[in-house]
């Protein structure tokens, strides 16, 4: 772990899950979003976050030099130009220390700091900076980090309304039976 908390620069956000916790893969939830940020603007998190995954690496190698490093992913990916980080914050659990079960969720605020309105849903290509912890860790699958979720600061909101029915007001008498194939008998 590390007690250094690091804000991105301006970013779009990618498949934000921030209003709601994702349960889709995990019943406890998870909140998670990538944000493409300009590289030159992100080498300072970049380079943080490789130091964290080194020291965890020099720490494994003290205690047994002989023993392979694996990595894990990385919790960024980079282009030319983009640098796409990937944040999380699991939703609720239990805390190992003393058993007790927990919620918790990012804090979300707008431009001008006040607190963001909730009903309101966050979407893909908003404009976002975002506050997190570098976490570090060394696990079976790997050294590795994630970037845990602290603070969403939502400079340029897009958002907008969903449906589930993407046909329209259909009528029963529009609907179309499916046509059933039947097999063509075989010659013998």
């Amino acid at each position: 772990m590390t007690d250094k908390v690091l804000t991105t620069p301006k970013g779009k956000a990618i498949f934000p899950h921030l209003i709601e916790a994702d349960t889709m893969f995990q019943t406890e939830g998870l909140f998670h979003v990538k944000l493409e940020c300009p590289k030159a603007e992100s080498e300072n998190i970049i380079s943080v976050i490789k130091n964290g995954i080194a020291q965890e690496v020099k720490k494994q190698h003290d205690v047994n030099p002989n023993k392979a490093i694996t990595h894990a992913p990385l919790p960024y990916e980079e282009t030319d130009e983009t640098v796409t980080f990937k944040f999380k914050l699991k939703a609720s659990g239990v805390r190992k220390s003393d058993g007790k079960a927990f919620t918790q969720a990012p804090n979300i605020i707008n431009a001008d700091l006040t607190a963001f309105d909730k009903q309101n849903q966050i979407w893909g290509d908003s404009i976002l900076k975002i506050t997190f912890e570098p976490i570090f860790w060394n696990m079976p699958i790997g050294i590795g980090s994630t970037l845990r979720l602290k603070t969403v600061q939502v400079l340029e909101l897009v958002t907008g309304t969903s449906t589930n029915n993407t046909l329209g007001d259909l009528k029963v008498e529009q609907m179309i039976e499916p046509k059933i194939k039947q097999p063509t008998p075989e010659i013998c």
